[in-house]
């Protein structure tokens, strides 16, 4: 039982972790506002996008991703005329120099839209206008609807002869002119209570058109109802004999020079359900498997020492002892000894009698010289015949054992 309980304590946390990412009340409402041509969702633009060749039939639609002063000529012609761009973001952060290239290219006789949520203090300057903020910040409708809800109106000249209200349900995300030139400025749209979001001004031959509800171009708004009509009748007061019709996706995409930095580079990742999913059971693998590690399956098992040859270290040690003492009759019987055990252990040769013919078997068990073993013969019997054994005779003897057994 105490081995699996590593195993349950890692399942059950895998399991919490699972019920974390896949329970609950899912939200299948998308509220990011991206406001980017390619997406779908409620608050992207992709219908106002892909209209815009019904509103511009003659023109040809054009997509530009540089910064003003640094069109590319296949996209924007700064002196030609007859050229609209649009310009929907968030956030309008242009500087003085990018004002100034808008400038150049509206008074040549194009117009320019830029819908955004909030615009930076050179473009506040530039345009000579002030802003007040109505959008709540965060989605509020599934509490109190009537705080959230975006209604704009058109004004009877010049779309329509009655001004036409346009409502829908989502956020308002929206800001407010509290304050304008009226000399250069003509009112272009308003919300339920009046307040102004859409200001055109006149530069040169063409013209800006400020407006600052993006989200009415978001495909939540145009496709609820017949909101279709803001759009179909705002873009006709832009030129309508518009050759070209550029959409800007520079400034989508521009940050906000006041916004700070994102601490961590895998939000956009993190954003997605499917990637978070995905990091969330890696790092539950991950977790379980230092679980399962905690507990050794086995002890260490400590490095063994190969056995010291103590046999040998006894024969040297008792070898020096006789050596020191000058007893060298018996030292010599003592390897005479050993060199007839190893004689009948390996080659299983009888000792009792070591005539010729014990020499001639024995070299051609051992592969040694028959010399060498008649030496150590003779050496063994004058050891056992005689009471003394110079040293010399004793270092002959040695010798030819040494020999006998590197031979064999």
């Amino acid at each position: 039982m105490k081995k699996a309980l590593p195993y349950i304590a890692g399942l059950v946390l895998l399991l919490l972790l699972l019920a974390l990412v896949l329970g609950g009340k899912k939200d299948q409402f998308d509220h990011r506002v991206t406001l980017n041509r390619k997406d779908k969702i409620p608050y992207g633009t992709y219908v106002a996008y892909n209209n815009l060749k019904y509103v511009f039939p003659g023109a040809a639609l054009k997509i530009n991703k540089k910064e003003p002063g640094f069109w590319e000529d296949d996209v924007v012609q700064y002196d030609t005329a007859n050229q609209a761009m649009l310009i929907i973001a968030k956030e309008f952060n242009a500087n003085n120099q990018e004002l100034s290239e808008l400038f150049h290219f509206v008074s040549k006789g194009n117009d320019v839209l830029i819908s955004a949520y909030d615009f930076s203090v050179d473009a506040r300057l530039f345009f000579h206008m002030s802003l007040s903020y109505a959008d709540a910040g965060y989605q509020v409708s599934d509490f109190i609807p009537s705080l959230d809800t975006l209604e704009l109106s058109l004004p009877s000249s010049p779309f329509t002869r009655e001004p036409v209200q346009f409502k829908y349900p989502g956020r308002k995300f929206y800001s407010f002119f509290d304050d304008f030139d009226t000399s250069m400025s003509y009112v272009m749209s308003r919300t339920a209570d009046s307040a102004v979001v859409c200001l055109k001004m006149r530069a040169g031959s063409g013209s800006f058109f400020i407006h600052t509800a993006p989200l009415a171009f978001s495909n939540y708004f145009l496709l609820h109802k017949q909101n279709i009509g803001y759009y179909n009748n705002f873009l006709s007061a832009l030129s309508p004999g518009a050759t070209s019709v550029i959409w800007d996706e520079y400034f989508v995409h521009k940050p906000a020079y006041d916004r700070p930095k994102d601490p961590s580079p895998l939000r956009v990742l993190l954003e997605q359900p499917s990637f978070r999913a995905a990091l969330l059971t890696a790092l539950a693998g991950l977790i379980l498997l230092m679980l399962l590690g905690l507990k050794r399956r086995q002890r260490m098992i400590p490095v063994v020492k190969p056995p010291a040859n103590d046999s040998l270290d006894f024969v040297k040690t008792i070898g020096r002892l006789y050596f020191q003492k000058k007893d060298n009759r018996n030292l010599a019987l003592k390897m005479a000894a050993y060199f007839t055990e190893h004689v009948h252990s390996h080659y299983h040769l009888a000792t009792d009698n070591m005539s010729s013919d014990f020499v001639t078997r024995l070299s051609q068990k051992s592969g040694c010289n028959e010399k060498t073993i008649q030496l150590i013969i003779d050496y063994i019997k004058f050891a056992q015949e005689n009471t003394a054994l110079h040293d010399q005779q004793l270092s002959e003897f040695y010798t030819s054992l040494n020999k006998f057994y590197k031979t064999s």
